[in-house]
């Protein structure tokens, strides 16, 4: 019984990571560099 939730367990556990590492972050990375760059424009017009 133990040995079945232990699997149970890491099933759960390998889901949760699953979901965790899928869509928010690769979401949001592409969105915060493309704010980046945004700003770095606008700085560069400041600059001029």
């Amino acid at each position: 019984m133990n040995e079945h939730l232990t699997e149970s367990a890491a099933r759960h556990q390998i889901r949760d990571r699953i979901e965790r590492a899928s869509a928010p972050r690769v979401r949001q990375a592409p969105s915060r560099q493309r704010l980046a760059e945004r700003l770095r424009r606008v700085a560069d017009r400041l600059d001029g």
